[in-house]
């Protein structure tokens, strides 16, 4: 290759080198809005991010199948447009008019919350954030006022397309930032609406009914207080979804225990060192610190799984004693694609805490097979509603492939008491022996009664020995061993 020609090479890769030009966006911290990576699609069904109805937004905007949502937005968006009362035409024409002007002010912003560039020219973005923001906001009213919908209505007495569409405002492809909500929701509602609830309230209201994963009350209390008079923090409606899951304080299974009394230590180390000369070691000794024993693995070593509160987040898993405890859960066929939403939420930004993902890493290794379904089954724990166990091992099975595990694990703790109590000799044998002499009443009494027999010979021999070895003198003449000879022995 000639000089003239490397050079030109080279110039070439200069110019292309991010570093040395002004970057045309910035990849940082506004960034919240994801294509979901085809490696992530390919191990689960492609209606778990596609929306079936209705597009939000410049990822899915323009596929022929959702265009015939298109007169069901525009007729929330007059819905949107008409709170403050104003229903002839020059007044809802300026309104309109307000709104295109707002969001054209956010434009910039707008394209910097998406993670790939928006192929779209200024006028067409900004009528579809105009149209997608108000058709939301307009929705949103419209349910949240309890009276009866009228007839033109297109949602009202269409309950499969009502919660079609209401999931596919769920998806993160399908999501607005939020402040274009905001800015909308400001200039449509009247001030005694804005001044009696945000759009953060209103969306509150509008997915209650459609939610059943369980929510710890008082994060949900406290946020829909705040976002009675204050601007959401949330960056879209996926982002507020998941802050309603958070648990109310972090797991405090990672702390240390508080320390034990000196007698009570001495006695623990005491008893651990007889149990590991006496007792031989457990088959199935876990020591990779990400892995866990499954749930039906865990009641043969002792460990009792519970029925956590239904006042706490799903989240709220913790160890202690020797008892997992566990918050219930309802399985259903939309339980996976808001999980699945949830964690890719999570997966592109390491700016939030992978609660959901730490969730599908802990109930992929609780739950192996149908067995371990159907024993969570009859804690309480898990209800399936999918139909047959093995559904629900292979949903979460599924889930958490393809997927990465951020640092800090959130159940990293809760790992690790697990497994310490599950690899401890005397824990183990403990339930091993629970198992085989006390699994059953009569089993139970078998063993007392026979433990009761072993007593009394023990108890007679030595008598007898004592009586042999000492002068006949030296004992009661009162005394008769045969005493504790039973009628048959």
């Amino acid at each position: 290759m000639a000089g003239s020609e490397v050079s030109l090479v080279i110039d070439d890769l200069i110019a292309r080198l991010p570093k040395l030009k002004a970057p045309t966006r910035p990849w940082g911290s506004q960034v919240c809005i994801y294509k979901v990576h085809e490696k992530l699609q390919a191990v689960s069904s492609p209606s778990v991010y596609k929306p079936a109805l209705v597009s939000i937004g410049p990822i899915h905007y323009g596929d022929e199948n959702l265009k015939g949502t298109q007169d069901c937005k525009l007729y929330y968006m007059s819905e949107a447009l008409t709170q403050r009362g104003m229903n002839d035409i020059n007044s809802t024409t300026a309104l309109l008019q307000k709104c295109v002007e707002s969001i054209e002010k956010l434009e910039k912003r707008i394209r910097d919350c998406y993670a790939e560039p928006i192929h779209l020219e200024s006028k067409e973005l900004v009528e579809m954030m105009v149209i997608d923001g108000l058709f939301i906001v307009g929705l949103f009213q419209h349910f949240g006022v309890e009276q009866p919908p009228p007839d033109e209505d297109p949602l009202a007495h269409n309950p499969w397309g009502r919660q079609n569409l209401t999931w596919d405002l769920l998806l993160l492809e399908n999501q607005i930032p939020m402040f274009v909500l905001e800015s909308l929701y400001k200039l449509t509602a009247s001030e005694e609406q804005q001044n009696a609830k945000t759009i953060g309230y209103l969306s509150h209201g509008f997915f209650k009914n459609y939610i059943h994963f369980p929510r710890d009350k008082v994060v949900l209390k406290n946020m829909k207080e705040a976002d009675k008079h204050e601007d959401t923090p949330y960056k879209h409606l996926l982002d507020q979804l998941a802050q309603t899951f958070h648990p109310l304080t972090d797991n405090k299974d990672g702390e240390a225990p508080p320390p034990l009394p000196p007698l009570r230590r001495a006695l623990r180390v005491t008893i651990k060192f007889i149990a590991r000369i006496l007792l031989p070691k457990p088959k199935t000794l876990h020591t990779t610190r990400l892995y866990m024993a499954s749930a039906t693995q865990l009641y043969q070593a002792g460990i009792k799984i519970v029925k956590g509160s239904t006042e706490a987040s799903f989240l709220d898993i913790s160890f202690n004693d020797g008892v997992l405890t566990i918050p219930p859960v309802g399985i259903n066929a939309r339980i996976d694609p808001l999980l699945r939403n949830l964690i890719a939420n999570e997966q592109f930004s390491d700016r939030y805490t992978e609660y959901v993902t730490s969730y599908a890493l802990f109930m992929d290794r609780l739950i192996v097979t149908e067995k371990d379904v159907e024993f969570l089954s009859n804690q309480g724990i898990v209800t399936n509603n999918l139909g047959r166990f093995q559904e629900v091992a292979d949903m979460f099975s599924r889930l958490h492939r393809e997927i990465v595990l951020g640092t800090p694990f959130y159940y990293l703790g809760t790992f690790d008491r697990v497994n310490k109590y599950y690899n401890s000799r005397l824990n183990f044998w403990k339930a091993h022996l629970k198992r085989k002499y006390f699994s059953n009443p009569w089993v139970t009494i078998a063993v007392i009664f026979g433990g009761i027999i072993l007593f009394l010979s023990s108890l007679k021999t030595i008598i007898q020995t004592i009586q042999f070895y000492l002068p006949k003198d030296k004992l009661s003449a009162e005394f008769n061993p045969n005493v504790l000879k039973l009628g048959y022995y």
